[in-house]
C-alpha cells in the first residue's frame, strides 16, 4: 500500500506477525512505516545490484569513487580495437623490456637482492643429450632389469649413503639412469654460482673427479657454450673397472658441441695414426715373411681376441674408439700437473667406516693439483653424511680451531700444500721454556764476567809484552810521524758522500706461506661450521631430544623421457614397505593400486622432481710476492677489514626457507659471526626489505639487513658425551634386531617351502652368493674365456 503525503512517498508493508515497538503507526498493528523515500532508481544502484538488462553494455564505473566524489562525468574511456593502448612501468623501458632481471618478479627485487640470488629456475637437461642417452644406452638394456637395479641402486643409498663404483655394463646403465639427471642439475648449479661470484671466469685447465660419465664437464660445456675452448680437460673416472662408463661417457660428451675437436688437431691425430699404422703394417710382413705359418688353433685364438677386442670397444651400434673429443679420460690421478677448476662429485668418501681418514686423504690429494687463482667445487649428497663429508673437508682447508681471533673471510695457509712448512720452526721455538731462557740468561752472565776476567790480564800481559811485539823500524815511524789515530785508519768511501752504502738483505722467496685457501660459497665466514658435528653416527641415533640440522639445498630439474619411463610401474612408482625381507615388499600392493599402474599412463607422476645436495665452493690465493704479503698484513692486524665485510661473499646465507607471518618475516641465516641466527624483517622495516624478504628462498644470500636478530646456540660438549653413549647403545641394539631377524628368517621356513617355493629358493640362494666379495674376487682369478657380467641386462 502506498500513500503520498506532502510530495513524498511512503511505502507501507504489511506484518503477519507482530511489529515492533516504537515502529508502527497508534491505533494500527497492522501495518509498518520504514521510511518516507523515493522511488528507487537504477542509477542509485552498486553496479553489483543492478538488472542484468541495465547493465549489460554498460560502462562500469567505480562506486568507491563515485561515493567520494573523485568521478567525472566523463572519465570513462573507451578505446577502439585499432586503438593502440599505451601505459607505463617503472620496471620496464619505453619499448616495454625489463630494467633489471630475467622475468617480472626478478625485477621488482632490489639490486642487492637480486646480486646475492642463486638460480632459482627449473633446470632442463639438452635435448640432444637426453636423446642419446634414452637412445642410444638405455634402449640397449631390457626395461625390467634396468628398473630392477635402479632400485637397488636407490636402495643402497639409502641405506649405506655411498656411491659405489659401477663395473659392469648394466650397472653403469642403471647408474645414469637413478643419478645423471640429478648430479648434472646440481653441478651446473655449483658452477653458475662460482661464474656469478667470480669475475672472467674462463678456466682453461679443468679436471673433473666422480663415478658418473664426466657430468662436471657435461654441465660445464653447457654453461660456457659452444665456443668454450680450454687448453685441457680431463675427467677422472673412479673404479678400477671404468670402461663400460668410459664408453658411455664418450658417447654423451661427443653431443656437446664444445667437445669437438679442431680439424687441424683431428688432421694431425690422424696423420700420426696412419704413420703409426703404416710401419706395424710393415713389421708385420717382415715378421710374417720370416717365421713360418702358425697352427688352425693359433689363427683361431687370434680371431677370437680380435672379436673381443671389437667387443669391448662399441656399444650396441657405436664404436667409441672411433669417437674423438676433447676431454681427456682417465684413469688415475694425475701427479704432476694443475687445474684452474676441478670439480668432485660425490668422491671424497668411499667408505663410510673410513670417515674421516678417507675425506683427509682425498682432499690432500686434489689440493696439491689446484693451480694459483683456481677453483675448487665439492659437490654431495644433501643428507647428514655428505653434509659432514663437506664439512669435514672444509676443516681440513681452514683448520679454524687455530684461527679463533680472526676477522672476516682472510684466506688461510694450507700448511700441507705450501713449499714452506712454518711449524717446523715453531717446533724449535716451543722447545725453549721460561725455565731455559732463565738458564741461558744466567750462563750469559758468568760467560760475560769470565771473557772480562780474561781481558783484563790479556792487557796487562800486552802491556809487558808489546816492547817486545813492536819492531825498530816501527818505533823510527812512531817516533818521526806519531801514532796512527782511527780517522787515518779508515778506508777512502767510508764518511764519503761521494760513495753509497747499500746494506745487504737477503729474503728468502719461500719464507712465506705460498698456498692459501679461501671459502667463496655457500659460507658467509671462516670460522668453525656451526652445524658441523663432526661424525655422521649422531644422526642416527633415534628418539633423542636433540634435532641435529645440516646444510644442504634444493635443485629442481624437469624429467626427461628417459626417467620418466624408469620411473614407471610397481617397482619404482609405488611407495617400498621397507619392513619387508627384501625392502621393498611389492608382494604386498593393494589391488587397487594395480590397477592405477595399468596401461600407459603415469599415475601420480610428476614432470618434475627435486634433489638435494651440499656443497663447497674453495679458491686458492695467487702466490706471487704482493699477494701473499697483503694476506699476512690484514693476518696480523687486529680490527676487521669493513670492505671484505660488505663482499658479498660474507653475506648471510640463507639456510632454510623463510618463514611468513603477520607483517613478519623470520629468516634462519648462517650469519657472518659464525652462529645460526634468526633474522626478523618486519614490514616496519621497510616496504621493499619486507617485499624482498617474502620473495627470498633456501641458498639466496640477504644483503639488505635486519631489524631483530635471535642467535641459536650450538651443541655443548656435554651434550656431545650422551650422545657417544647412546650411539654405542644404539650400534648394539641395531645388531641384535638384525641377527634376531636373520634368525627368524632361518626358523620360519617350512618344508613346503623346499617344495613348493624350490625356485624362489634358488633364486633368493643364487643373488647372495652371486653379491658376495667371495664369489666375484673367485670370478676374477678364475679368468673364464667368457665374461657372464657382460650380458646383463640384455
Amino acid at each position: 500500500m502506498r500513500s503520498s503525503e506532502n510530495g513524498a512517498e511512503i511505502m507501507l508493508l504489511r506484518l503477519r506477525s507482530r511489529a515492533p515497538r516504537g515502529f508502527s503507526r497508534p491505533g494500527n498493528r497492522r501495518f509498518v512505516v520504514f521510511a518516507p523515500c523515493r522511488n528507487a532508481q537504477s542509477n542509485d544502484l552498486p553496479f553489483n545490484q543492478r538488472r542484468h538488462s541495465e547493465t549489460f553494455g554498460q560502462i562500469v564505473r567505480s562506486d568507491r569513487l563515485k561515493k567520494d566524489d573523485q568521478l567525472e562525468s566523463d572519465s570513462g574511456r573507451v578505446f577502439d580495437r585499432d586503438t593502440p593502448y599505451i601505459t607505463s612501468s617503472p620496471f620496464r623501458d619505453a619499448e616495454g623490456v625489463l630494467l633489471k632481471g630475467k622475468n617480472a618478479k626478478e625485477a621488482r627485487l632490489h639490486d642487492l637482492t637480486l646480486l646475492g640470488r642463486v638460480d632459482q629456475n627449473v633446470t632442463k637437461l639438452p635435448y640432444e643429450i637426453a636423446k642419446t642417452i634414452n637412445n642410444e644406452i638405455l634402449a640397449l638394456t631390457a626395461p625390467d632389469r634396468l628398473r630392477e637395479k635402479a632400485a637397488l641402486l636407490y636402495q643402497a643409498l639409502g641405506k649405506d649413503q655411498i656411491q659405489k663404483a659401477p663395473e659392469t655394463g648394466l650397472e653403469a646403465d642403471a647408474h645414469i639412469a637413478a643419478l645423471f639427471l640429478q648430479d648434472y642439475a646440481h653441478a651446473r648449479q655449483v658452477l653458475l654460482e662460482i661464474q656469478k661470484r667470480s669475475e672472467n671466469f674462463h678456466p682453461l685447465k679443468v679436471l673433473d673427479v666422480g663415478y658418473g660419465p664426466a657430468v662436471g664437464m657435461v654441465a660445464l660445456n653447457e654453461i660456457m657454450g659452444d665456443d668454450y675452448s680450454p687448453v685441457e680437460t680431463e675427467s677422472y673416472i673412479i673404479g678400477r673397472r671404468n670402461s663400460e662408463m668410459k664408453k658411455r661417457a664418450k658417447i654423451i660428451l661427443s653431443r656437446q658441441v664444445s667437445e669437438q675437436k679442431d680439424t687441424e688437431e683431428t688432421e694431425t691425430e690422424m696423420t700420426e695414426k696412419i704413420e703409426e699404422s703404416e710401419i706395424e703394417t710393415e713389421a708385420e710382413r717382415v715378421t710374417k715373411a720370416e717365421t713360418e705359418v702358425g697352427s688352425e688353433m693359433e689363427t683361431e685364438t687370434e680371431t677370437e681376441s680380435e672379436t673381443e677386442s671389437e667387443f669391448e670397444t662399441e656399444l650396441g651400434s657405436i664404436d667409441t674408439s672411433a669417437i674423438r673429443i676433447r676431454t681427456k679420460l682417465r684413469d688415475t690421478l694425475p701427479l704432476a700437473k694443475q687445474y684452474d677448476l676441478i670439480i668432485v662429485n660425490r668422491a671424497l668418501l668411499t667408505r663410510e667406516y673410513s670417515f674421516p681418514r678417507d675425506i683427509d686423504i682425498n682432499i690432500h690429494s686434489i689440493l696439491r693439483l689446484l693451480s694459483p687463482g683456481g677453483h675448487l667445487a665439492l659437490i654431495e649428497r644433501g643428507n647428514a653424511l655428505g653434509f659432514e663429508t663437506i664439512a669435514r673437508a672444509r676443516q681440513v682447508m681452514l683448520r679454524p680451531e687455530s684461527y679463533q681471533a680472526e676477522h672476516g673471510k682472510i684466506p688461510r695457509p694450507y700448511i700441507k700444500g705450501s713449499s714452506v712448512k712454518p711449524q717446523k720452526l715453531r717446533n724449535e721455538d716451543q722447545m725453549i721454556s721460561d725455565e731455559d731462557i732463565e738458564f741461558e740468561k744466567r750462563m750469559l752472565r758468568e760467560l760475560e764476567k769470565e771473557n772480562e776476567e780474561e781481558e783484563h790480564e790479556e792487557n796487562e800481559e800486552s802491556e809487558g809484552l808489546e816492547d817486545e811485539l813492536v819492531s825498530d823500524f816501527e818505533k823510527q815511524i812512531i817516533a818521526e810521524h806519531g801514532q796512527a789515530t782511527n780517522e787515518e785508519l779508515k778506508f777512502e768511501f767510508e764518511d764519503n758522500d761521494d760513495f753509497e752504502l747499500i746494506e745487504e738483505t737477503f729474503q728468502d722467496p719461500k719464507a712465506a706461506m705460498d698456498y692459501h685457501i679461501s671459502i667463496i660459497a655457500p659460507c658467509s665466514h671462516h670460522r668453525k661450521c656451526p652445524l658441523q658435528l663432526g661424525d655422521p653416527k649422531y644422526y642416527k641415533i633415534p628418539s633423542h631430544k636433540h634435532r641435529f640440522n645440516f646444510c644442504s639445498f634444493s635443485k629442481t630439474i624437469e624429467r626427461p623421457k628417459f626417467t620418466m619411463e624408469l620411473k614407471r610401474g610397481k617397482r619404482l612408482a609405488t611407495a617400498w614397505d621397507k619392513t619387508a625381507e627384501d625392502g621393498f615388499g611389492l608382494g604386498n600392493i593393494s589391488k587397487k593400486t594395480l590397477r592405477d599402474l595399468e596401461g600407459s599412463g603415469r599415475p601420480g607422476g610428476n614432470n618434475t622432481e627435486v634433489g638435494n645436495y651440499s656443497y663447497l665452493v674453495a679458491q686458492r690465493s695467487r702466490n706471487d710476492e704482493e699477494t701473499i704479503k697483503r694476506i699476512d698484513q690484514e693476518r696480523r692486524s687486529k680490527e676487521a677489514n669493513l670492505s671484505k665485510l660488505t663482499d658479498i661473499g660474507s653475506w648471510p646465507r640463507i639456510i632454510e626457507n623463510p618463514k611468513k607471518v603477520k607483517n613478519n618475516v623470520k629468516i634462519n641465516v648462517c650469519a657472518p659471526s659464525g652462529n645460526i641466527e634468526t633474522w626478523q624483517v618486519p614490514k616496519s622495516l621497510g616496504k621493499q626489505e619486507f617485499h624482498d624478504a617474502r620473495k627470498a628462498e633456501r641458498g639466496d644470500s640477504w644483503g639488505l639487513g635486519k631489524k631483530s636478530v635471535i642467535v641459536k646456540s650450538s651443541i655443548s660438549e656435554d651434550a656431545k658425551k650422551k650422545l657417544d653413549v647412546l650411539a654405542r647403545t644404539q650400534r648394539k641394539s641395531a645388531l641384535k634386531e638384525e641377527r634376531k631377524k636373520q634368525w627368524k628368517k632361518l626358523v620360519s621356513s617350512s618344508e613346503d617351502d623346499f617344495e613348493t617355493k624350490v625356485d624362489h629358493l634358488a633364486d633368493e640362494l643364487a643373488t647372495a652368493v652371486e653379491s658376495s666379495k667371495k664369489y666375484k674376487l673367485q670370478g676374477k682369478r678364475a679368468k673364464f674365456d667368457v665374461d657372464p657380467r657382460k650380458y646383463d641386462g640384455k
